[in-house]
C-alpha cells in the first residue's frame, strides 16, 4: 500500500524563525487527511514539503520508505489558483504532463477525456479554458491531477475562491473522486465544515511555530459516500457537536 510520511520535520527559511517544528504525519492509500488551523500555522509549508517543493531543515519526507528529493509523478498537486495555461484547450491542459512524457496525441486525448468525464466536464475538451467558469476551471485542475493516476493527491485550498454553492458541489466531487480512486489525499483548508465533511482524519495545527496539536478521526465523508444526504449529515447533532469541538481546538490557543 502506497505510504507518504513526514517524520519529525522542522522548517525555517534562511535562518529565520521556525515555520514548522517537529511535525509528523502519515498518509496511506484510502485515507483523506485534512489539515486545518489559523493563518500562519504552516499548513501550506507542510503541503509543500509533502510535494517535494521544499526540503525540511530537519526530519525526513518519505514515499514508501524512500526519501523525497523533489516533486514526483506519484504525488499530484492541486493549487488554490487553478494554474491553467490559457493558450491551451481544456484537454491540452489536462494532458500536459502526458505531453511532456512523450505520449502520442491520441493517447493524450484519451487520457484527458477520461479525466474530464470523472470531474463532470465530458465533452468540453476542445473549449478554451478562458471560457470556463471558476468552478469548471477548478475541475480542470483536478482532472489534470487525476490524469496522472497519482498515488497521492495534495490539495492547497482548491475550493477557497469559489462561491458557496459551487464549493459544496465540488466537495461532493472530491469525495466521489476519492471514493473511486482511493488515492491518499492531503487537503489544506480554512473551512471547518469542509474538513469535517471530507476527512477521514483531521489534523489541527497551531502557529508559533507551526505544530500539530490534535488529530481527530471522523466518518462523515464515508457516510455521504454510503448514500446519506449532505443536508442530513451537516444538520445532524453529531456533525454540529464535532464542528463546535473542532472550532474550540483551533481557537482556544488564541485565547490562552
Amino acid at each position: 500500500m502506497p505510504h507518504l510520511a513526514l517524520e519529525s520535520v522542522s522548517l525555517r527559511y534562511d535562518g529565520g524563525a521556525p515555520v514548522l517544528s517537529n511535525v509528523s504525519l502519515d498518509i496511506a492509500s484510502g485515507e483523506f487527511v485534512v489539515v486545518v488551523g489559523r493563518s500562519g500555522c504552516g499548513k501550506t509549508s507542510l503541503l509543500n514539503l509533502a510535494a517535494g517543493f521544499l526540503h525540511p531543515t530537519s526530519g525526513r519526507v518519505l514515499v514508501d520508505d524512500r526519501p523525497v528529493a523533489g516533486p514526483g509523478a506519484e504525488r499530484a498537486v492541486v493549487f488554490q489558483n487553478d494554474a491553467l495555461f490559457p493558450w491551451l484547450s481544456t484537454a491540452e491542459n489536462v494532458a500536459f504532463a502526458a505531453r511532456l512524457a512523450g505520449a502520442s496525441a491520441a493517447e493524450r486525448r484519451l487520457q484527458a477525456d477520461r479525466a474530464l468525464e470523472i470531474v463532470g466536464l465530458a465533452g468540453l475538451g476542445d473549449r478554451p479554458v478562458w471560457q470556463l467558469s471558476g468552478g469548471q476551471r477548478q475541475r480542470v485542475g483536478l482532472a489534470r491531477a487525476l490524469a496522472a493516476e497519482p498515488d497521492f493527491l495534495l490539495m492547497d485550498e482548491p475550493l477557497g475562491a469559489l462561491d458557496a454553492m459551487t464549493r459544496e458541489t465540488l466537495q461532493d466531487l472530491l469525495l466521489q473522486t476519492w471514493g473511486r480512486n482511493r488515492a491518499g489525499t492531503l487537503l489544506i483548508t480554512h473551512g471547518v465544515e469542509e474538513a469535517l465533511y471530507l476527512a477521514t482524519q483531521i489534523i489541527v495545527m497551531a502557529p508559533g511555530p507551526g505544530r500539530i496539536i490534535r488529530r481527530l478521526d471522523v466518518d462523515f465523508g464515508r457516510r455521504r459516500l454510503a448514500g446519506e444526504s449532505a443536508r442530513s449529515i451537516k444538520a445532524s447533532p453529531a456533525f454540529v457537536e464535532a464542528r463546535e469541538d473542532l472550532l474550540d481546538s483551533i481557537f482556544e490557543r488564541e485565547a490562552a
